[in-house]
């Protein structure tokens, strides 16, 4: 029988234009306010048709791969939980490329997990609407609703209701990445317990920022915030050295991604990438030159047909 056997989709980053806290919620959540964009690096995840009985298969591969394991991949979870709502056998492989750094604060976990949803409905056949899956993707995780949609949007909630704004000419960045010695465990969760209700806000500077980037104008540079870079300030001395090493080598305006600890610095056209790479990385960790990516772009899969 002639069928739809494998779906490859790219899973992007995404990088934080500003991200505010309001306050915390009676859920135990926390309400925000955000503008992101995805870029172009990008992991990605091929779904393959596996026989009926066969169950679900993992591999993964890239940097970093060594530390993910089925249990922990929120992407296979989110396969689990879409087999479940559809009530479709969960017969595939999974073959994961990893390039996004790991609990970096670019969303590479819920990039991977809205691109399995997002596979899954083609290969499925299933044809549910991006809010449908979108309502699916907050069970997961309070990002991956953002990635169902890709470009830019503004998130307001714990993150999951999505306006969607319209693309822009491309923005070229470079992310910098610190490596550090181990990976923090709920790195995230760790950040939101550590703040402080002095460092809540009202979220004026998304909604300028929206409201620029609404109008195709470029964000005001001085909406550019974001509340967890007053958390690392008080709470981690060696990633405010390592920032501090990135201005002093010519990285003066850097802006924190997520919950961090990854950076990033808008580049000038005629800007040296590799030599300013190679600069940032001599100090430590890893740099990507990358650029912001369109809707549909971050939605881009690649279909095969063939006999099972």
């Amino acid at each position: 029988m002639t069928n739809l056997t494998s779906v490859r989709s790219i899973a992007p980053a995404k990088i934080n234009f500003a991200l505010e806290i309001l306050g915390k919620r009676s859920d135990g959540f926390h309400d925000i306010d955000t503008v992101m964009s995805t870029v172009s690096l990008a992991d990605s995840l091929t779904i393959t048709r596996a026989k009926p009985g066969a169950g679900l298969s993992y591999q993964v591969e890239g940097p970093g791969s060594a530390s993910l394991s089925e249990s922990e991949d929120i992407s296979c979870a989110a396969a689990r939980l879409f087999a479940e709502a559809s009530k479709t056998e969960l017969d595939i492989n999974i073959h994961l490329v990893k390039r996004i750094p790991i609990s970096a604060g670019l969303g590479g976990g819920s990039s991977d997990a809205a691109a399995m949803l997002r596979a899954l409905n083609i290969l499925w056949n299933l044809n549910w609407p991006d809010d449908r899956l979108s309502e699916l993707a907050s069970q997961i995780g309070s990002d991956v609703p953002f990635f169902i949609h890709g470009g830019i949007c503004h998130c307001t909630g714990r993150g999951e209701l999505i306006e969607k704004l319209p693309d822009l000419n491309n923005f070229r960045l470079l992310i910098l990445s610190p490596d550090l010695d181990t990976l923090v465990l709920n790195k995230t969760a760790s950040m939101f317990g550590s703040l402080a209700p002095t460092e809540f806000s009202e979220g004026k500077h998304a909604w300028r920022v929206a409201q620029r980037l609404s109008r195709g104008l470029p964000p005001p540079t001085n909406d550019l915030v974001n509340t967890f870079e007053k958390v690392i300030e008080r709470t981690n001395q060696t990633l405010n050295q390592r920032y501090a090493a990135y201005r002093s080598m010519g990285a003066l305006k850097i802006h924190l991604s997520g919950s961090g600890p990854s950076v990033f610095m808008f580049i000038h056209p005629g800007a040296d990438v590799e030599f300013l790479s190679q600069t940032f990385e001599n100090i430590g960790g890893r740099c990507f030159p990358v650029e912001t990516l369109s809707r549909r772009v971050s939605r881009e899969v690649e279909i095969n047909v063939g006999t099972l």
